[in-house]
């Protein structure tokens, strides 16, 4: 990976790391192969954030890393949808060899705080294994970069990202899309793409198999379309999950028309067609809803008949 510290591929109790040219944290490539060797108790320093930081690799037991570790509060991404399906890219190699990538944490006075790693985090809890984590005296810009570098690896969801850009907006920039865009580095339009998608119900987003399968056009088109129809999209998201508790499979792209198609269809009344009678030549009668018109042709109707019509209907006068 760009820019990863020169890490010794030999193995003793404290490793010291070169920076390349650009101080920066580790990227998670470039310890795949490189701190596997590394035992519980074993120190190396990486520079993070412009500082050395001397980390030391810890193994919490399986059983024990739901209790005993956290998720920092200031990462994004949304825990509860790491779901099996979500981590179907790392519950094999887990399960054939265990953790072959630390994750990177802080000591609290609850145990450990992850910064980078809650999918391996989640990982370890869903397969019973053993979870390795890097843990340095890390301040909040520190975890907070680790955090980032980390989702850089594997990105987050549009929905993910939408929560902390509207976060970002209220609590730092007054609400100014263009100042958070110039920050972010990205356009205005992604922007409010993404914070549109996070606006979705998370049953809506709890549909996909893992939340990043919904992009920021497709979240943005479903937002627009639900204005005004919220419980017409909370009935078609409970349909399509009960029918996934039947056994029914969706890919994302079905979950999407199915729900569009549901929220723009006419939902205006049917017009009933007028019912018509015929009476005779030139008398009709049309029945539409609640009304009746009557229709004679003096040409055709006799006059004593128009007549006895005329008599009925002056009963109605007060």
């Amino acid at each position: 990976m760009k820019r990863a510290p020169i890490i010794s591929k030999s193995s003793p109790s404290s490793v010291a790391a070169t920076p390349a040219t650009a101080p920066a944290a580790p990227m998670v490539d470039s310890l795949i192969t490189r701190v596997g060797p590394m035992a519980k108790g074993n120190t190396i320093v990486l520079p993070v954030c412009g500082r050395d930081v001397k980390f030391t690799l810890e193994t919490v037991p399986a059983g024990q890393v739901d209790l005993t570790t956290r998720v920092w509060a200031g990462n994004e991404r949304v825990q509860e949808f790491l779901t099996e399906d979500a981590l179907d890219d790392l519950i094999p190699s887990f399960l054939l060899n265990g953790q072959q990538t630390p994750a990177f944490g802080r000591q609290v006075k609850e145990g450990i705080e992850v910064a980078d790693g809650s999918r391996r985090r989640m990982t370890a809890i869903l397969t019973s294994s053993d979870y390795r984590v890097l843990v340095g005296d890390l301040n909040d810009e520190q975890m907070d970069a680790l955090c980032k570098l980390g989702n850089d690896y594997r990105p987050t969801s549009a929905y993910e990202r939408g929560k902390r850009y509207a976060l970002r907006l209220e609590k730092d920039f007054a609400n100014n899309i263009s100042a958070l865009a110039d920050a972010e580095g990205i356009s205005r339009k992604i922007i409010t793409r993404c914070v549109n998608t996070s606006r979705l119900p998370r049953d809506v987003i709890s549909l996909f198999s893992h939340p990043g399968e919904l992009s920021a056009r497709a979240g943005e088109q479903l937002y627009r379309a639900s204005e005004g129809k919220k419980a017409l999209l909370a009935e078609k998201t409970q349909a399509l999950l009960t029918g996934r508790k039947n056994g029914l499979l969706y890919d994302a792209d079905e979950i999407i028309q199915e729900l569009i198609a549901a929220l723009t269809k006419d939902t205006s009344p049917a017009r009933v067609p007028a019912e018509k009678k015929q009476f005779g030549p030139g008398a009709t009668a049309q029945y539409k809803g609640n009304k009746v018109l009557f229709t004679l042709d003096r040409t055709k109707v006799p006059e004593a008949l128009i007549d006895e019509l005329e008599e009925l209907l002056t009963r109605l006068l007060p």
